[in-house]
């Protein structure tokens, strides 16, 4: 049984213990020390890194009791001197601090419990229930007031006879003795992770997105130096958007509305001169053929489907309009019904095609060269 030192203190940068074993495995080593400050992965969050006397510990998990260091390099038995990655660690805390403060405000204000957490790039919490962006928000204000307040944070693992009369959050699932993470007045959760000491350390709870999930809702957050790094990102993405623009920042959303509205006209014009453009060119069509392929440039899935169906309103037959370069074009075709059917099954069978249709219009994309689809076009009798 391995002692667990960062249940002690979750501020352990270096301490010394005893290597018991040290056996190779599969391109690294598994370390068995008589204590241990690093934490093994558990409850959503990662493991710890850092070094054990040379050498780097890139994994820690828990096995019936043992907790086993993944190292780089063989380490000799005897005392070594170990050093905690203290700034993942931080990062990790803060995170799964805030969170705790989250659920637990979201827990005693609308009754929601969390089932599932997860912290990797950004923290995830899932309630078995929905919110609102609103309600969200309420949450999250409350949240960072319990951070300014900066409130002690405290964990033990209490007796049995103590721990049934106390009112706590916990997932199902947990056996044996039952360690609990104390938030001021704000949360009592079961928790097997290293906290924060007081709130202040948490610095800022952010509350990123939300969607929903099996039924509830899944809950982005960032919390910590990792909300600052989000919000310096998206500082700097604003103020480019701001330069582009010529705009204030703070009338950055005006701006875009702005310039989207004239990309909708821009658009809406364009569309109007692609129509009329295809109007005078199904005017001077010229072909006795009943099946044709005509290749245009820049025409959408809608503006080909207009173009087919003009020209065999105007001239009958199968007409197909395709777009594209080879070897990849978009199509569509018109034509009467049952010729038509006729015509795509063998378009499929003699080339690479996807797609499909009905009353009398299909379209799809193509994988082929221009030249292989005219010597089909050529070729097929109805």
């Amino acid at each position: 049984m391995t002692e667990k030192l960062y249940e002690r203190d979750s501020h352990i940068r270096t301490f010394q213990a005893e290597v018991l074993s040290c056996e190779k495995r599969a391109g690294f080593y598994e370390t068995v020390l008589d204590r241990t400050a690093f934490f093994p992965e558990g409850g959503g969050q990662g493991c710890d890194f850092g070094t054990l006397a040379d050498a780097a510990v890139l994994d820690v998990q828990l096995q019936d009791g043992v907790i086993l260091h993944k190292t780089d390099r063989a380490v000799p038995l005897g005392t070594a001197c170990c050093t905690v990655d203290f700034a993942r660690r931080l990062r990790h805390m803060q995170n799964h601090s805030g969170e705790h403060i989250l659920s637990g405000l979201i827990h005693r204000h609308y009754g929601l419990d969390n089932v599932g957490f997860h912290l990797g790039e950004e923290a995830t919490a899932d309630f078995n229930g929905i919110l609102t962006r609103s309600q969200l928000d309420a949450i999250e204000t409350l949240a960072n007031e319990a951070v300014f307040a900066d409130l002690p944070v405290t964990a033990w693992t209490p007796p049995p006879a103590e721990l049934a009369a106390l009112d706590y959050r916990s997932k199902a699932g947990i056996e044996g003795e039952v360690r609990l993470v104390k938030i001021g007045e704000v949360d009592l959760c079961a928790c097997c992770a290293p906290h924060v000491k007081s709130t202040g350390e948490i610095g800022l709870i952010k509350v990123l997105d939300f969607e929903k999930n099996k039924g509830g809702i899944r809950i982005r957050i960032k919390c910590g130096k990792d909300a600052l790094l989000d919000y310096r990102a998206k500082y700097t993405g604003v103020q480019k958007i701001s330069n582009l623009l010529a705009v204030k920042q703070n009338e950055v959303f005006d701006g875009v509305e702005k310039l989207n509205n004239q990309l909708g006209e821009a658009k809406w014009a364009l569309s109007q001169m692609k129509k009329r453009l295809i109007a005078e060119k199904i005017k001077t069509f010229d072909s006795e053929k009943p099946v044709t392929a005509l290749f245009e440039e820049d025409l959408d899935g809608k503006e080909l489907q207009l173009y087919a169906d003009a020209l065999h309103q105007a001239y009958g037959g199968i007409r197909a309009v395709f777009s594209g370069a080879d070897p990849a074009y978009s199509f569509a075709a018109c034509g009467e019904e049952a010729a038509l059917n006729t015509f795509f099954v063998d378009f499929k069978n003699r080339l690479t095609v996807r797609g499909g249709g009905r009353n009398g219009i299909v379209q799809g994309t193509v994988q082929a060269e221009r030249a292989a689809i005219l010597a089909f076009f050529d070729a097929w009798q109805p």
